[in-house]
C-alpha cells in the first residue's frame, strides 16, 4: 500500500467520513486545519516583532541542546547563519578537491560536508537539530576552522542576529504561520480531533514550547503529510504542516 493511501485512510478514520477504498479521488487532499473565515483570526500582534530573529532563535535552541555554550554558543548560530541562514534543507555544491575527487556537497544548517564528514548521514545533516549535535562533534577534534565562514571573517555580520536569538531562544523555538492567506485553527491538542480553542493568522509568529506526533494532516502549502504538531501555549496545539520553521522535521525538543 502507498504511502499516500495509508495517510488518506488514517486521515479519513481520524475525522470520521466514510471511506470507500481504491485510489484517492483527487490528488490533493482537501487541507484540514485551516480555518477559512479570515475575519475571525486573531493577529497575535506581541509575537509578530520577533519574526526577523526567528531563524536565529531557531539555530540558537538546536545549538543550546547540541552542548554549545557561552560565547561559542553565540559564534555557533552566527556559523550557520552566514554558512546556510539556518536553513535545514541548505546545500552547496563544492567542486572536486584532492580528497573528493568527484566533488562534494554541504549539508544543512552547519553545511556539513558529505565527503569529509561522510559519517553523518543525510537523514542526520538535513535534521536541524542532528546536524547541530554533529556540528558541534566537529567543532570539538577542529575547533572553529572547519567552517570557511568563519575563518573568512563573514561569521562577524552575523554576531548580533545570533546574540539576540540566543536571548531570546530559553522559551522554545519560534516559526511563522504559512497558510497562504487562511487563519490557522488552534486545538487543545495534537490532533483534529482535538476541541477548537482559536486561530492564528497567516503570517504570526508563534513561539514553539515544543512538538508531539499526532493526527496527519496534509499540508497543501508545503505539499507533505506530517503528523508532527506543534505546542504554542497551555493547551495550544497547530499544525507544524503550516508553520514555517526551515525543515519539515522536529525543530524543538519533544513535548
Amino acid at each position: 500500500m502507498g504511502r499516500m493511501t495509508r495517510g488518506l485512510i488514517a486521515l479519513v478514520a481520524v475525522l470520521g467520513i466514510g471511506y470507500a477504498g481504491g485510489p484517492a479521488a483527487a490528488a490533493v487532499p482537501a487541507r484540514t486545519d485551516v480555518k477559512v473565515p479570515a475575519a475571525q483570526a486573531a493577529s497575535n500582534a506581541d509575537e509578530v516583532g520577533i519574526q526577523a530573529t526567528a531563524r536565529s532563535v531557531r539555530c540558537a535552541g538546536a545549538a543550546r541542546a547540541a552542548g554549545w555554550t557561552g560565547e561559542n554558543l553565540v559564534i555557533s548560530v552566527a556559523v550557520s547563519l552566514a554558512e546556510s541562514q539556518c536553513v535545514a534543507g541548505a546545500q552547496g555544491y563544492n567542486g572536486p578537491t584532492s580528497g573528493c575527487p568527484n566533488g562534494s556537497l554541504d549539508r544543512g544548517a552547519w553545511q556539513i560536508n558529505n565527503c569529509y564528514h561522510s559519517w553523518v548521514t543525510d537523514a542526520c545533516a538535513y535534521e536541524v537539530y542532528c546536524n547541530a549535535r554533529a556540528a558541534h562533534d566537529i567543532w570539538g577534534w577542529s575547533g572553529w576552522s572547519a567552517w570557511a565562514t568563519y575563518t573568512n571573517g563573514s561569521y562577524r555580520n552575523y554576531l548580533t542576529e545570533a546574540r539576540d536569538g540566543v536571548n531570546n531562544s530559553g522559551g522554545g523555538v519560534y516559526g511563522t504561520v504559512n497558510t497562504g492567506g487562511d487563519p490557522l485553527n488552534v486545538r487543545s491538542g495534537p490532533g483534529t480531533s482535538y476541541a477548537l480553542v482559536g486561530t492564528v493568522a497567516h503570517g504570526t509568529t508563534v513561539r514553539i514550547i515544543c512538538q508531539t506526533r499526532g493526527t496527519r494532516v496534509w499540508s497543501d502549502v508545503y505539499q507533505y503529510w506530517t503528523d508532527i504538531w506543534d505546542k504554542i501555549g497551555d493547551g495550544r496545539f497547530v499544525s507544524d504542516g503550516f508553520v514555517h520553521t526551515g525543515s519539515s522535521g522536529t525543530v524543538a525538543p519533544s513535548c
